[in-house]
């Protein structure tokens, strides 16, 4: 098993595709982060001048939106990453040669999966530092999280990458073709799955069904976590005990300013998703256990 997962990671690095979907990771999500912080200080400050009242970083931290938003975008990258790592080696036959020379096809599969979670973790720490550096940037400092949140915020973002990557995978071994599985996979997650999430969630009347949706649960993780410490925070500095009706309002709000409309909270949304990562996954090892190879 050692010497495929080196190999793996030989065939990774030999080859333009990882630090060409890096490149652009970084740049979306530092770009994104940058101005839809510069955009919310901006507003929140117009907003303190007009109360006469000062706006600072000890105030509520409304740039964990800013945050959450730009990793969720730039999870497009590890996703498209995850979907060559198989199909593009079946559409070319390469992978004939690993399965014939390898003890099983488990072990060449099972070397894939350790190495893709891996580069969807470095794919996820590499974008988290992108979108921290946008939002510095954007915001001057100001209406951040503390060092605690930030942390989880991130953290939950780079759990997001990795899981994305590994679906990918999945869904790239199912289908076997690269240009059938970006189609897909891209379509659904840039368009199909936020728009009729969107329609979902306004139309059930703010239920959670959007939120069981493959990306959805994904926005989920990120955005739950900061609608989360944002209520905990205005509570905090305001005082006060809100009622569970005003609490669920609130987080409604957040999530889907964060992309994540009708999403659970936290650890249910990264609950859900795994189950969607697992099945697509599961299914798609399964099938290459079984694929005919010449």
């Amino acid at each position: 098993m050692g010497n495929l997962i080196r190999a793996e990671f030989l065939k990774i690095l030999t080859t333009r595709l990882w630090w060409a979907l890096l490149i652009p990771a970084i740049a979306l999500a530092l770009g994104w982060a940058w101005l839809s912080s510069l955009a919310f200080t901006d507003i929140a400050n117009d907003i303190g001048d007009a109360l006469n009242v000062s706006i600072s970083e000890t105030e509520i931290a409304v740039n964990s939106i800013a945050l959450t938003r730009a990793m969720n975008f730039a999870t497009l990258f590890p996703m498209v990453f995850g979907a060559l790592a198989l199909a593009s080696e079946i559409n070319r036959k390469t992978i004939t040669t690993s399965f014939l020379t390898a003890a099983s096809r488990s072990s060449v599969l099972g070397a894939k999966a350790i190495v893709y979670t891996l580069w969807g973790v470095i794919y996820g720490l590499v974008v988290a530092g992108a979108a921290s550096l946008g939002v510095l940037i954007g915001s001057g400092g100001d209406l951040v999280p503390d060092a605690g949140d930030w942390i989880l915020i991130l953290l939950t973002g780079v759990l997001a990458c990795m899981l994305w990557t590994l679906l990918g995978m999945g869904v790239g071994a199912l289908l076997g073709s690269p240009v059938a599985t970006l189609v897909i996979l891209l379509l659904y997650a840039a368009l199909v799955g936020p728009v009729s999430e969107l329609i979902l969630w306004v139309s059930s009347e703010g239920s959670n069904v959007a939120g069981v949706l493959p990306n959805g649960s994904a926005n989920g993780l990120t955005g739950s976590t900061a609608a989360e410490l944002l209520y905990n925070q205005i509570v905090e500095i305001g005082g006060g005990n809100p009622s569970e009706t005003e609490k669920e309002a609130f987080d409604m709000a957040v999530r889907a300013a964060a992309g994540a409309p009708g999403a659970f909270s936290t650890w249910i949304s990264g609950l859900i998703f795994l189950g969607w990562t697992t099945l697509f996954f599961g299914f798609g090892i399964v099938r290459n256990n079984k694929r005919d190879i010449t």
